[in-house]
């Protein structure tokens, strides 16, 4: 192993005076029964530097030095011995004389492997089919469990070919990245399976999936390679109905990205396939797509209509990885960023293409840049492009700063340069590296060249430096007066964090004539000076126009009453987002008051309409102001706040439902809108939601209308009227789910329990597999910890079973990272950061570490908010 630098920081990578180009794997004996395989790799090597040693990676394999072959230009080469490094994830296979460069060595490799059952490596899903148990088999590389799979080069930069073979069950459907070359019956309960060689590519990206599987086909509208290109959705059986979603959009999203890419789809199929078990929502394999059901599969009539967006833009996200990602791939692991934030926003770009009235660009506004902001608004966030040493600090880089930050910057230069000229740099990106690796400098020199502007220069601060700016407004005289410095949600920044400056587009809307007769389009100094600013007194002026910029702006409490929100009617609904999230994260800053964040609510409250993404970044954000300030003390002030904001809205939207005596959830956005009201409300024990609740719970001949599941089920835990035979009704959801997203809803709508004998009961749940599969646990941990009557209980429940969390969870730590980056972060007091800080003091926190500084310093934060405002606050509420 060595330590390798690439421009400044160190990170762990394989010596390749060996360097593969081809790998053909056997995979056999696949045992169910012992959860064990056998695989034969022989890896095909370029000799680049004379050497008498191989380093691979592997974990969870059994090598011995019997079993490898070593071959140098058709000379047998003995192996001297075997080297191991478990812990690092690697061995060195010693030869008995060197090597010399310019030949090609070929290592054959027999070993025995693991079955996983951690949703990492190649593993098998339990799942239930006729009221029988069954698995199907899958595998999950990325980010470096390939090498749980066969010893390999597991590095992302270490492109090769893959020719791979697959024995196993004759009942079965067996997959890979490739159409099947030959199909060879064994015996005559044994198939085996050959696949047509991949392209080159890392060794992240391959796979394959065994099982019963059925499936549904279309084909795209244009030709690849001389036709239609198939596309395939597979499922276990039963599930064809719900794949048609897919099937619909698949095709079109593939023909839509061949074309703004300027590059065909290069494989000759595409396979998407619905997992049973699965970490994340997703998997870019080339040409085998893997998926969490959720996000794959979808039903008219028994789906939350918020799932169908949820397909779409999962299926679009991983559609553009086979382009960016899989056809160009980032070099190294730091710069992570390239495949995920790119993927994430051309996936809203697709999906805006698919449903021009779901205004999902509004959308990303609240549900992914203000919570990239929200990250790297901590002390502990970390620039976009990171520096990772090994395994679990990569792990510990797919959040939001590589996806949403990532995503968010890329928005703000296509919008500064416009759309379709960013992309024909992209286009050229991808030509000049295609089935090869790049970094960030190759993807803005690319844009550079065709929008001639610097865009290297311009984009460094913001890829290479940690967090972001917040814009500050000022008029003194006849001058406007703009700077910027570096925001922190605390906002205690010192002097030595504070030395970055950001090129930032303003991009401002007015209706002031001078201003745009001023040099104003972007603020790359500290401080930027605009004379004869002649602003009428009742003016409008707003900067970061439809919040297209990653930074905040502060305009002074005066400033913005009167030249901001006094226009509240004329700014977009990214406007309003992004006026409501700066308000609340300044307050909570100290760069304005908490009063002035609950004053302007009061002030838009009348203008607010039904648009529901408005009203989702107003939850989020009372949400925050909640979880700063609710105390015993304070509980009811705040409910009866929140009362005010949701009551009246939420009663109109019951009485209306009643009217029409049936739901029409045609229009989508207004179905998220009624959705996000109704659930929120009905948190709050108001009557007449609470009975409309209450009557769809109990009338048991007929189903809950699903865009009304969350809310009816949320209402219902919530209400000190929870009994055990409603708790068991909605648990049987958890444990025998009737649709899809079922788990998921009502697990969600438990964490708002307030009956403390149900929460006793619902608690030990957590670490019972039996109940809750440990890939959902996260559903209800998270409002666990938010919920005022069971947050001291669930940390002190994390706490006292944490060795059976760990044990649970970190088999696959991207599970246990997950669970503490949801719920730690939601505490308060002193006392909970020192009780916290305490604890993991002592144990090794490796694998989740930056997420547990990134909730403590939460904590710290939401401490120090309540010590400051606390006494304003409290004299604000008594109106309440």
């Amino acid at each position: 192993m060595s330590n390798i630098s690439k421009d400044g920081p160190y990170y762990e990578a394989l010596p390749t005076k060996l360097k593969p180009y081809n790998y053909d794997l056997s995979i056999y004996d696949i045992d169910l029964s012992r959860d064990v395989f056998k695989g034969t790799v022989v890896i095909h090597l370029n000799v680049v530097e004379k050497t008498n040693e191989l380093y691979l990676n592997y974990r969870d394999i059994t090598v011995v030095k019997e079993n490898i072959k070593v071959e140098n230009d058709g000379k047998i080469v003995s192996v001297d011995s075997i080297e191991e490094n478990k812990q690092k994830e690697y061995f060195v296979v010693k030869f008995a004389e060197n090597v010399s460069n310019g030949g090609k060595v070929n290592v054959t490799i027999d070993y025995e492997a693991i079955i996983q059952s951690n949703m990492a490596g190649f593993y098998k899903s339990a799942f239930n089919e006729d009221g029988k148990e069954k698995h199907m088999l899958s595998t999950q590389f990325e980010a470096t469990d390939a090498r749980r799979a066969f010893p390999c080069l597991d590095e992302p930069c270490l492109k090769t070919t893959f020719n791979v073979d697959i024995s196993a069950d004759s009942r079965w459907t067996i997959l890979g990245n490739m159409p099947v070359k030959s199909k060879v019956e064994v015996s005559k309960d044994l198939q085996k399976v050959s696949f047509e060689q991949t392209p080159i590519m890392s060794t992240y990206l391959l796979a394959w999936a065994c099982g019963e599987f059925e499936y549904i086909e279309s084909f795209t509208k244009e030709n690849y390679n001389g036709k239609p290109l198939p596309v395939r959705i597979y499922t276990t059986k039963g599930y064809l109905e719900e794949a048609k979603l897919a099937s619909e959009i698949t095709p079109k999203i593939v023909d839509y990205f061949s074309k703004i890419f300027e590059i065909a789809y290069p494989l000759p199929k595409l396979d998407l396939i619905a997992v049973h078990s699965f970490s994340h929502n997703a998997m870019e394999n080339w040409g085998l797509i893997t998926y969490r059901s959720t996000a794959l599969l979808f039903s008219e009539t028994k789906s939350d209509p918020s799932y169908k967006q949820k397909v779409a833009y999962v299926v679009a996200h991983e559609l553009a990885h086979q382009w960016f990602g899989n056809l160009v791939t980032m070099k190294w692991w730091d710069e992570l960023w390239l495949n995920e934030g790119f993927a994430t926003w051309v996936g809203f770009v697709a999906v805006d293409h698919l449903y021009p009235e779901w205004d999902i660009f509004s959308g990303f506004v609240s549900e992914s840049l203000e919570q990239a902001l929200d990250l790297d608004g901590l002390r502990k966030s970390h620039p976009i492009e990171v520096p990772v040493v090994d395994a679990l600090d990569i792990d510990q880089v797919f959040d939001a700063i590589s996806y949403l930050k990532g995503a968010s910057t890329i928005l703000m230069i296509s919008k500064y340069l416009g759309t379709k000229v960013f992309l024909e740099g992209v286009s050229l990106y991808l030509e000049r590296n295609k089935y090869s690796n790049a970094t960030s400098h190759d993807l803005w020199s690319a844009i550079s060249e065709v929008s001639q502007k610097p865009i290297n220069q311009w984009m460094n601060s913001w890829i290479k430096k940690v967090g972001f700016p917040i814009v500050n407004v000022s008029s003194h005289e006849n001058s406007l007066v703009l700077s910027q410095s570096r925001f922190l949600n605390g906002g205690d920044v010192q002097p030595e964090e504070n030395e970055t400056k950001w090129w930032i587009p303003l991009n401002v809307a007015t209706d002031c004539a001078t201003i745009h007769e001023k040099t104003t389009d972007a603020l790359d100094s500290e401080k930027l000076i605009i004379g004869d600013f002649l602003l009428k007194k009742d003016g409008f002026f707003k900067i970061n126009k439809d919040t297209a910029g990653v930074y905040r702006v502060n305009y002074g409490e005066s400033f913005l009453t009167e030249h901001v929100s006094a226009h509240f009617d004329k700014l977009s609904a990214r406007d309003k987002v992004g006026l409501i999230a700066d308000s609340a994260a300044i307050a909570c800053a100290g760069n304005n008051t908490t009063t002035s964040f609950l004053k302007l609510v009061k002030d838009i409250l009348p203008k607010l309409g039904n648009d529901y993404v408005v009203w989702l970044e107003l939850g989020k954000r009372l949400g925050d102001f909640s979880t700063a300030f609710t105390t015993k003390e304070l509980v009811s002030k705040i409910q009866n706040l929140l009362s005010s904001v949701y009551e009246e809205r939420s009663v109109k939207i019951v009485e209306d439902i009643k009217e029409f005596a049936k739901l029409d959830s045609s229009d989508f956005l207004e179905t998220k809108y009624r959705s996000e009201l109704l659930t929120r409300a009905g948190k709050l024990h108001i009557e007449p939601v609470y009975q409309f609740a209450l009557g769809l719970f109990s009338n048991q001949g007929g189903e809950i209308h699903p865009a009304l599941r969350l809310f009816v089920y949320t209402t219902i835990a919530a209400s000190p009227h929870f009994t055990k035979e409603q708790y068991e009704t909605i648990l049987k959801q958890v444990t025998h789910p009737t649709s899809l997203d079922s788990r998921e809803i009502a697990l969600t709508a438990l964490g708002s329990v307030n009956n403390m004998a149900i929460i006793e009961q619902l608690l030990p749940s957590l670490i019972d597999t039996n109940i809750i599969p440990v890939m959902d646990v996260h559903f209800v941990a998270k409002p666990l910890s938010i919920n005022h009557a069971t947050k001291d209980l669930f940390l002190d429940f994390f706490l006292d079973n944490y060795e059976s969390f760990y044990k649970i969870m970190s088999t696959n730590m991207v599970v246990l990272d997950r669970f503490v980056k949801l719920t730690l972060r939601n505490y308060q007091s002193e006392v909970d950061y020192n009780k916290i800080k305490k604890f993991f003091a002592s144990r090794n926190v490796h694998g989740f570490e930056r997420s547990l500084y990134q909730a403590l310093d939460n904590i710290k934060i939401n401490a120090n908010w309540f010590a400051r405002d606390r006494e304003e606050v409290v004299n604000y509420l008594q109106d309440y």
